[in-house]
């Protein structure tokens, strides 16, 4: 499949864009710099994840799945479009009839509290509901996580469930809350797929 055009999402306070091999040497400064902090709510990683090796290869299959429509992994990046300070990936994305994705995201400890990732991922958001013409969004968290909790209500996601046991964290299999965010006003862009119908189906 041909390359797609990359996002380059922009506001003066950041950048949204996938990675480029030239920006390895930042990804791993932002993964070491906050290692700590992720491992609290994100799955254990190898040593081989905090490797070059590993992201010049992480950064090919990441463009061949958003070439394909099968995820967008996107990096957020300070005003300079150099310094990494965050990341925003879409994955699982599923097309017709569920036009779906899962939303998880990390953002700098240090930079945690202004409004940052809020405004970044309203620009993503925005994107993805476009580009990939998705219907649903969904996103989870810890039940602790009172930070990713705010931030999703502010988005708008809805709480649609409790999941026991849900993923394998720093160790230890937690549970999570299940939201979404769906789109309302959406619309087939394939002309190829049936019309959207009502419950009753007129």
């Amino acid at each position: 499949m041909s390359k797609r055009p990359s996002p380059h999402l922009a506001n003066g306070e950041f950048v949204i864009r996938l990675a480029e091999p030239a920006d390895v040497p930042a990804i791993l400064r932002f993964f070491n710099e906050n290692r700590q902090p992720l491992a609290e709510v994100e799955p254990r990683r190898p040593e081989s994840f905090y490797t070059a090796e590993f992201w010049q290869m992480r950064i090919q299959l990441n463009r061949s799945q958003f070439d394909d429509r099968r995820s967008c992994c996107l990096f957020l990046f300070a005003a300079d479009n150099a310094t990494v300070i965050g990341d925003i990936n879409f994955t699982n994305h599923v097309s017709y009839p569920f036009h779906a994705a899962t939303l998880g995201y990390a953002l700098d400890h240090r930079l945690w509290g202004a409004g940052r990732m809020y405004r970044a991922l309203q620009l993503s958001l925005a994107y993805m509901f476009d580009d990939f013409n998705l219907h649903r969004v969904m996103a989870n968290h810890l039940p602790d996580n009172r930070r990713s909790e705010a931030l999703l209500r502010r988005l708008g996601f809805c709480r649609e469930g409790y999941a026991r046991n849900y993923l394998l964290i720093n160790g230890l299999w937690r549970d999570h809350v299940l939201n979404a965010l769906t789109r309302d006003n959406w619309r087939s862009l394939d002309h190829t797929q049936p019309l959207l119908q009502t419950p009753d189906g007129r």
